[in-house]
């Protein structure tokens, strides 16, 4: 896997032929062993938000409650929401990567741990990197991460991930 990894990070940086991710995504994704361009790909589907400066990026301070994306002005404010929201309902997607609370409590020792920009990533990494093993093909993989039962909802998901990824990789 790492060896593929590398293999397409180097083709691709010698054809130039794609976009670097930030600096926190390559770093992340260089220790897990996935392409950073997956994983950049994965946050923009999760928690792309139109900027002031015009750019859509990642947002960091998602939560997402059944279905509605609710976008935080930084870490401390979602913070406060999604303890507030966990008093009503256990089913949050949070963060860069809309890691789902209930779904994965088990790795954190507390619902705002997942509002950390690389904890969240590391996590979400782990997650895309399994279901990759288990489909061998990015966008698959993307669609299992968000529907790991399959079915039209991660086929449409995969297609969202992949004209990020095809915008990332040219």
């Amino acid at each position: 896997m790492v060896r593929y990894s590398i293999a397409l990070m180097l083709t691709l940086w010698t054809s130039g032929a794609f976009a670097m991710p930030p600096s926190l995504y390559r770093e992340v994704a260089y220790e897990v062993g996935i392409p950073s361009q997956a994983l950049y790909a994965l946050a923009l589907t999760e928690s792309a938000t139109r900027l002031n400066d015009g750019s859509v990026k990642p947002w960091p301070w998602t939560l997402n409650v059944k279905g509605k994306g609710y976008y935080y002005a930084n870490q401390k404010a979602a913070c406060t929401a999604l303890k507030q929201t966990l008093k009503r309902t256990s089913s949050v997607d949070v963060g860069l990567a809309q890691v789902n609370w209930y779904w994965h409590k088990q790795g954190f020792n507390s619902p705002c741990a997942l509002l950390d920009p690389k904890t969240n990533l590391t996590y979400a990494s782990g997650l895309l990197k399994k279901a990759f093993q288990n489909k061998k093909h990015w966008g698959k993989a993307a669609g299992a991460y968000h529907r790991p039962a399959g079915g039209p909802l991660a086929f449409r998901y995969q297609q969202r991930f992949e004209l990020h990824l095809h915008s990332l990789v040219r």
